[in-house]
């Protein structure tokens, strides 16, 4: 996914639709990491117990408990997620906090510029405006009671125009609870790194969405001025303050800002048409890929050299069973009797299966 959105072309044919879908898929499956009961096991004796059994070796002793690497990470990473989650809603309710000592904005051209954006929209909310020098960039942030925030700049009325219906529609795309959703994962999954990239990768997706709707309806003229402004806001981001659950005008770094340049130019170009086959090699990988590790799991399987001593490995060319009149069977190994069992269901299904010991000596001899 990652390599798809480096390419314009690649996004242009797929569509933000199935990217969308895919990170959806990707998303729900970081949300459920648990093992089924539909599930099945694969095991691995080799390369994975050398790799996990030694986390699981105890190394201390604790009130008669046995203390493992595994323990101790797992404490880690839940001290690490509450650390993550503290410091993310202190650091949003200290942002949010100053904002508010921030008067709102009454100015009538772009309290107008608002106006005209949200007619555009059949059920208008309600956005409060602050302006402060705490950011450089507009953002919107709040759920139920929407914010725009944005920097003190001087702008035209077309201007404001423009970010106001970029602002806006990430509103209305609900982008900001997939931002918080991405961000519970990445308190989570603090300790992953292809976390942090799923996140600029999801981020990269909802800027180009909200570029699209935002320009749709534009002349081409009207989508250089929307760039133009969106330039604008890139050279007045002097790097202040930016909050991780809030959406912002303009882009991180470089190259984000211009593909975003590019597919916005290119769209107003050019109509691909859509093809089942594009979105197939996209969409079918992921969704197979997720599928699958809710099915399969890796399960090492590893026999100590002290239990390896004392067990037996019932295999047909060593075990056969003997069925008694009452339906239970006597389990015999290297032609010595074993255990009894009531059931066969358990042991391999290939062991030979004999009605008396009179049968197994004639099987013997032939």
């Amino acid at each position: 996914m990652y390599f798809f959105l480096r390419n314009n072309n690649s996004i242009k044919k797929l569509g933000i639709g199935a990217l969308f879908f895919c990170i959806f898929v990707i998303v729900i499956r970081l949300l459920i990491p648990f093992e089924f009961s539909f599930s099945n096991n694969l095991i691995f004796k080799r390369l994975l117990p050398k790799i996990v059994f030694p986390f699981r070796k105890p190394i201390l002793k604790l009130n008669s408990h046995n203390i493992c690497l595994l323990h101790i990470m797992g404490l880690i990473w839940l001290m690490g997620s509450i650390i993550q989650l503290s410091k993310a809603i202190i650091i949003y309710k200290n942002f949010t906090k100053v904002i508010n000592k921030f008067p709102v904005v009454r100015n009538p051209e772009i309290q107008g510029a608002l106006r005209k954006v949200l007619q555009n929209y059949s059920k208008p909310m309600s956005f409060k405006i602050i302006q402060a020098n705490l950011v450089s960039t507009p953002m919107v942030l709040g759920i139920r009671k929407p914010w725009i925030v944005i920097p003190q700049i001087e702008l035209s009325e077309n201007e404001w125009y423009y970010i106001f219906s970029h602002e806006v529609a990430h509103y209305y795309h609900g982008d900001l609870l997939i931002k918080v959703i991405v961000e519970f994962l990445c308190i989570i999954y603090w300790w992953n790194p292809f976390i942090y990239m799923l996140r600029r990768q999801v981020s990269k997706v909802l800027e180009i969405h909200t570029d699209l709707t935002a320009t749709k309806s534009m002349c081409e003229s009207k989508r250089i001025e929307y760039l133009e402004c969106l330039l604008k806001i890139a050279k007045h981001h002097t790097g202040k303050y930016v909050n991780k659950v809030v959406l912002n005008f303009d882009s991180e770094n470089v190259s984000t800002l211009s593909q975003r340049f590019h597919i916005v130019l290119e769209n107003s170009t050019q109509k691909e048409k859509f093809k089942l086959k594009n979105v197939f090699f996209m969409v079918m990988p992921v969704l197979l890929l997720v599928v699958l590790s809710f099915c399969f799991v890796f399960e090492p399987y590893s026999i100590s050299p002290k239990d390896a001593s004392d067990t037996v490995e019932l295999t047909k060319e060593n075990s056969y069973l003997v069925k008694n009149r009452d339906n239970t069977y006597d389990l015999y190994v290297n032609n010595k009797f074993f255990v009894t069992v009531n059931d066969v269901k358990n042991l391999p299904a290939d062991l030979p299966i004999y009605k008396n010991i009179k049968e197994v000596q004639k099987d013997e001899r032939n």
